[in-house]
């Protein structure tokens, strides 16, 4: 009976350990099949086809600014029959079932602070996730301070080229003069492109996850958005100005202007100053020099 107890009790002890043994860490090499996207591969691991997704680097969504580069670059650090070294973190699997690791060709750096310091992928953190992260922020840092890829001002599409293209409107926008309702609805309009260009600028618009990016894309439009809504009020105060000192009298579209500029006049200053006036943008509200 002993015999039997402790024959069954080795069964056991065996059959305990095999769960930790299907959960060890694949392989920290594979072969590289294809490329999917910038930050995705599918690779040999162990004998088994698997979808490799980068840790800590979030790239461009297929279809949007910079995503064909991405991949592009991708495709030539990590062709097909390539032998790669694999890192892993400790989630092994996102959602959707793909092996989650660092990736490196035989001679090479890892492909996730390659695609940052180039400015083609952003670092993206998913806890607990996070022992390479902050190689890939400092490698994005390099990126943005050396104006490169997503970064760049030059290339139409990213954030900065359109928050300065908005800005661009914005002060079209301001210093058009307000004297007649069209040239106040015009105003306007340059606003609304200028809103509208500014909304393509959004993280969100490159479906891209990552924080640090959300932020940068934030950072850049804060202002241009608040200077738009600083220039629409102004004009908007500019235009009742006249639109108030015009009543009684025909509403035209010409551009003309009473000899007291609209019915503006400074408070407190005397109407028989002739000295230097500084306008406000709209060119009705104007101080002495």
């Amino acid at each position: 009976m002993r015999a039997a107890v402790s024959a069954a009790a080795v069964i056991l002890t065996v059959t305990s350990f095999l769960p930790i043994a299907a959960a060890a860490a694949p392989s920290t090499a594979g072969l590289v099949e294809r490329v999917a996207d910038g930050d995705t591969i599918v690779a040999t691991v162990d004998g088994v086809e698997e979808r490799v997704r980068f840790l800590n680097i979030d790239t461009p969504e297929v279809g949007t600014c910079m995503a064909d580069q991405a991949t592009d670059f991708t495709s030539v650090q990590l062709p097909a029959g390539e032998v790669i070294a694999l890192r892993y973190d400790r989630d092994l699997r996102d959602p959707y079932e793909r092996l989650l690791a660092l990736v490196k060709p035989a001679e090479g750096e890892w492909l996730s602070v390659s695609l940052a310091e180039r400015g083609l992928g952003f670092p993206l953190m998913i806890a607990p996730n996070s022992a390479f992260y902050p190689r890939v922020v400092s490698a994005a840092n390099r990126a943005k301070r050396g104006k490169v890829g997503m970064f760049s001002p030059t290339r139409t599409c990213t954030p900065i080229a359109r928050t300065r293209r908005a800005n661009a409107l914005v002060s079209q926008a301001a210093s058009a003069p307000v004297r007649t309702r069209a040239q106040y609805e015009a105003a306007n309009r340059k606003l609304n492109r200028a809103l509208a260009v500014l909304a393509l600028a959004a993280a969100s618009r490159y479906g891209v996850k990552s924080a640090y990016f959300t932020a940068y894309t934030k950072a850049l439009m804060a202002p241009v958005r608040r200077r738009a809504n600083a220039v629409r009020a102004s004009n908007t105060r500019q235009w009742n100005i006249v639109r108030n000192a015009s009543s009684g009298h025909n509403d035209t579209d010409d551009d003309s202007s009473s000899s007291n500029n609209g019915g503006w006049w400074p408070p407190g200053v005397s109407h028989s100053y002739t000295g230097p006036r500084c306008y406000e943008p709209g060119g009705v509200i104007w101080y002495p020099c």
